[in-house]
């Protein structure tokens, strides 16, 4: 498509966990947001926080991307706790 800007987030996570409630401990949900076009990434980004989540831009897909499809636990648990 002509114009159009591709950006990876919101696909770490299954719908159901990222639909689910939250432990009480934990703050915010991450998102993991990376893109080849930095505007791109950025107004998801703000998109994820808006809706709740804490995102993090990785960069470019061919980096950040990658990190993304990890399936280390670390990356796939993606709570964060945020003190008060």
């Amino acid at each position: 498509m002509p114009g159009a800007k591709l950006v990876k987030a919101f696909n770490q996570l299954p719908l159901k966990v990222l639909a689910s409630p939250l432990p009480d401990d934990v703050r915010r949900r991450i998102v993991l947001v990376s893109s080849d076009h930095e505007d791109a990434s950025a107004a998801v980004a703000a998109l994820a926080e808006s809706l709740g989540f804490a995102a993090i831009e990785l960069g470019k897909i061919a980096e950040g991307g990658r990190l993304i499809q990890a399936r280390a636990p670390l990356v796939f648990q993606n709570l964060i706790k945020y003190p008060l």
